[in-house]
């Protein structure tokens, strides 16, 4: 990537220049990273994030298979959630846990990006056979290696701005399975875009809930609580991280059948209770109700799929 640099006159300074009022201690730090702009707020330090980030997506292509490719950083741009993954489909999508910040992170890329990086990871020319909605049991792990790889990337892309954390919470090609993030919800948008064949104008998204990225001024977390604000962000975070690795039962009744006692009394070994399968079952976490769902097969293995999360004080 070249830049070009232009000439520019001498101008003879002003004779008396009135000294600009000095702007306190607060407002400099915070300009570092967050500053309010014509119509909303601009994010001037994730510049350098976007340009180290763009370096690390083409080191983890090439690393891949694909030693000639470069990553060119585009213009970032504000829009809501739905108008983001509208623009994306049909994509891979990423979403990351990744505190201090209050908020998820998100990525998404082109489908037809990771079937190309899959056939080339495995010795084929990247060439798509024929476009299609599901992956394999292979594309979907190379899909989550894959976002390990990128939040590790992110990770380092913002180690000088903010020690972030990033951790791969969701992969789905349904943007509506991206919970965290609401349909009227305002994102950061960066660009990434792939430059040479076969992956020419592919694109990668980086999206950053404004909600997020307002807590956020000179490098540190400003977490939002009432009474004193005196919490370490490092502290909150690992608290954070540690209590996401609590094992929590959980558990669905399937049925419920009942019998007389005589019945009962009268089984024997071979003999079949009798029950019906319901459309809809209950989840429950730790004795709380969570969810609903509904009883299928996934994988050769019977299976419950989440259709509702149950709404309350833990849950919004």
């Amino acid at each position: 990537m070249t830049t070009a640099t232009k000439s520019v006159k001498a101008v003879k300074a002003p004779a008396a220049p009135v000294p600009a009022p000095s702007a306190p201690a607060a407002d400099t730090k915070a300009s570092l990273l967050l500053r309010k702009a014509e119509g909303g707020y601009a994010f001037p330090a994730l510049d350098s994030v976007a340009n180290q980030f763009a370096r690390s997506l083409r080191d983890l292509v090439r690393a891949l298979g694909a030693p000639a490719i470069q990553v060119e950083r585009a213009g970032a741009e504000q829009m809501s959630f739905s108008d983001w993954s509208a623009a994306a489909a049909p994509a891979i999508f990423w979403r990351y846990h990744a505190p201090p910040l209050k908020g998820p992170v998100l990525l998404a890329a082109a489908r037809p990006l990771i079937l190309q990086l899959v056939d080339i990871f495995y010795g084929g020319k990247g060439q798509l056979a024929a476009e299609r909605e599901e992956l394999t049991d292979a594309e979907e792990r190379f899909a989550a290696r894959l976002g390990r790889d990128m939040g590790l990337q992110l990770a380092a892309a913002w180690r000088d701005k903010l020690a972030i954390e990033p951790e791969l919470d969701c992969v789905t090609t349904d943007p509506a399975k991206l919970a965290a993030v609401r349909a009227d919800d305002d994102l950061f948008v960066q660009r990434f875009v792939l430059r040479g064949a076969p992956f020419e104008g592919r694109t990668i998204l980086c999206a950053y809930p404004l909600a997020a990225l307002r807590g956020v001024a000179g490098g540190e977390a400003l977490l939002e609580t009432q009474g004193a604000n005196d919490s370490d962000p490092l502290w909150s975070g690992a608290l954070n991280k540690a209590l996401r690795d609590v094992r929590l039962p959980v558990r669905s009744v399937l049925a419920r059948p009942e019998i007389s006692l005589v019945k009962l009394l009268a089984l024997e070994v071979g003999d079949v209770i009798p029950f019906t399968m319901p459309r809809h079952v209950p989840v429950t976490v730790a004795g709380r109700s969570f969810a609903v769902g509904s009883i299928g097969e996934a994988n050769g293995n019977a299976a419950i799929m989440i259709e509702h999360i149950e709404k309350g004080p833990n849950h919004e």
